[in-house]
């Protein structure tokens, strides 16, 4: 569960009015029950975009986004479910109180950000205003760094003196909060400061708080650039540095008021990268944080978009990094494109030296990284009968990180005619894989496989009754006693039904534990439901409670005739391996009656 009370999580939702939130960025009409507007989430010219303000759901019918009031400002500002609701709380006055008992108190966490912020105001002020920071100041000069973007990204200097941040930390009461952030450090004797005569780069998160630092030396010194440790507020492996600046500019969603979002991420290794970007006009540059790229920095990225485009060496290096990182993004669920400078510069460097334009023609013709691989093999396929085989094989295993269905299709197409071979023995070779739940895709239960496709009429049945029993608790008593989630294929479903039909909570209240157990595939069909067909045909009145349980039971209807189904053909298949095998007679033609009385059973339903 979360850490915020079921009832702190209503009061804030009763307060952050759905139609009010998404109306500030999406211009929004009444149409019968709903509102309408464009979808945010993607281009588009004819409205898919419906808000039910009863219901408290938003649904794009064209790209299928969709949930609460908290999806939508996750989706939009890049947050996860515990920082939505923060978000709103602040706006709205609600007091949060925190039960995350195995993690750092909320206290110790404020204390933390408090003293990364006093840390980066101390560090600007030596730069901009103290004799102390000349010499960086002239450092950043000759790096081309102008001080308006120097100031829009807090960069600062921290003195060479040993305890000048302990002394700030010390008078603030802030000292202990500064070594736990990794600000200082303890030896037998005394705490002193961490970085010591170093440009100094705020890290902050996607909010705007600071939580970590990287500290680079203006000499020959080694470590060139030393970075905060990890902390409760800190993740080397989640954290980009940039995302702060460059989140409205990257986001598709962008409210218009402000800029209007590219709907790509370039993504570059150093701090000075991104600056230089930044100031040449390509604020969506954002960097990792000391380490290399990670799955989890990655889906960070996605939550703005899903086109992310990774800058490489143009040498040979570079493209081996570059086939290292597909492996990274597609675990992602990216396809990833790629942007390979030539040798002798860095994003910065080439910047700077060639110009914006120049930049960004390279971004513009950024290529899939997935084509680059193809391409590759395909080029080592041309040669003997053995080459074709092991880069087939090369390309089977890489695939096999696809998820998603479509993009698996066209590319299992062009991968077999790039490397010649049977486009049927590349796919099947492709999906004898390991699913996203670590268990042999054979071994998949069917129903996960069915959900995958939205047309499946019991996959549609299943979530049907989710949302059902989750927006009408009258019908909960009713659904519990057909048994029904017995014969749900989606086992998952199955336990979040029977829970739900365990207690009497509305839907508002259980807007955290919907969150944790619907997979954001699942939130989206159920908004689908809340906003559609159950607002269409199930009003808040004693008539429309009879048109909701007749669509519980046209949906129970719809399960157990697929289970029969499914009987029946398990029955036939046995059945007819018994004949095969010559087993006993009289079992076989009892196997073959009990696919006549099942075919029978389901004819009469």
């Amino acid at each position: 569960m979360g850490r915020f009370g079921d009832d702190k999580i209503e009061e804030v939702r009763t307060r952050a009015d759905i139609v009010e939130i998404v109306g500030a960025h999406v211009r929004l009409r009444r149409a019968g029950r709903n509102f309408v507007g464009l979808c945010p989430f993607h281009n588009e010219k004819t409205p898919s975009f419906s808000v039910n303000a009863e219901r408290g759901f938003f649904h794009c019918f064209g790209c299928g986004a969709g949930g609460s009031v908290f999806n939508f400002i996750m989706r939009v500002e890049g947050l996860n479910f515990p920082e939505a609701v923060r978000s709103f709380a602040k706006k709205y006055g609600v007091a949060l109180p925190e039960r995350d008992e195995a993690g750092p108190k909320s206290g110790e966490r404020e204390t933390m950000r408090q003293a990364n912020q006093v840390a980066a105001d101390f560090y600007a002020h030596v730069l901009w205003n103290t004799t102390h920071g000349a010499l960086a100041r002239d450092y950043l000069k000759s790096r081309g760094i102008a001080s308006e973007t120097a100031r829009a990204f807090m960069i600062g200097f921290a003195p060479g003196r040993p305890a000048e941040l302990a002394k700030a930390l010390e008078k603030r009461g802030l000292r202990d909060a500064g070594l736990k952030t990794g600000l200082l450090k303890r030896d037998a004797s005394d705490v002193y400061d961490m970085f010591r005569a170093r440009v100094m780069f705020p890290i902050r998160d996607a909010q705007g708080q600071t939580i970590a630092f990287g500290g680079r030396v203006l000499d020959a010194r080694m470590p060139k650039y030393i970075n905060s440790p990890e902390s409760p507020l800190y993740s080397k492996t989640r954290t980009l540095y940039g995302l702060c600046e460059a989140r409205q500019a990257i986001s598709s969603s962008a409210s218009t008021s402000t800029s209007v979002g590219k709907d790509r991420a370039i993504l570059v290794e150093g701090y000075f990268d991104v600056i230089a970007l930044w100031q040449a006009g390509f604020k969506e540059a954002v960097a990792g944080c000391g380490t290399a790229l990670t799955v989890e920095q990655l889906r960070v990225l996605s939550r703005y978009t899903k086109n992310v485009i990774a800058c490489f060496d143009g040498d040979t290096a570079g493209r081996k990094a570059s086939m290292r990182a597909l492996e990274i993004f597609l675990q992602a669920g990216l396809l990833g494109r790629g942007i390979f400078i030539p040798p002798g510069y860095d994003p910065d460097t080439f910047v700077r030296e060639r110009g914006a334009e120049a930049f960004a023609e390279l971004a513009d013709n950024a290529g899939l990284l997935i084509d680059y691989f193809l391409s590759e093999q395909a080029e080592e396929a041309r040669g003997s009968i053995d080459a074709r085989a092991r880069a087939a094989a090369r390309i089977a295993e890489t695939l096999k990180l696809v998820h998603d269905p479509f993009q698996f299709d066209l590319l299992a197409r062009k991968a077999a005619d790039l490397v010649g071979i049977g486009e049927e023995v590349l796919r099947k070779q492709s999906r004898e894989t390991v699913s996203r739940a670590g268990r042999p895709r054979s071994a998949q239960m069917p129903a996960e496989r069915i959900a995958a496709s939205s047309g499946d009429a019991g996959a549609k049945a299943e979530i049907g009754l989710v949302a059902l029993a989750l927006l009408r608790p009258e019908l909960r008593t009713e659904i519990a006693a057909s048994n029904v989630a017995a014969i749900f294929e989606n086992e998952r479903l199955a336990s979040v039904l029977a829970d739900l039909c365990g207690t009497d909570e509305t839907h508002t209240a259980l807007e955290q534990w919907i969150a944790d157990r619907l997979t954001p595939e699942d939130q989206s069909r159920l908004s689908a439901l809340a906003v559609g067909p159950l607002t269409d045909d199930v009003e808040e009145d004693s008539n429309d409670l009879e048109k909701a349980r007749a669509l519980a039971k046209d949906y129970i209807t719809a399960l157990e005739r697929r289970h029969n189904l499914r009987e029946v053909d398990s029955l036939r298949r046995s059945a007819v391996e018994k004949a095969r095998h010559h087993s006993d007679p009289d079992e076989a033609a009892a196997a073959a009656q009990a696919v006549i009385t099942l075919r029978r059973q389901r004819r009469g339903a």
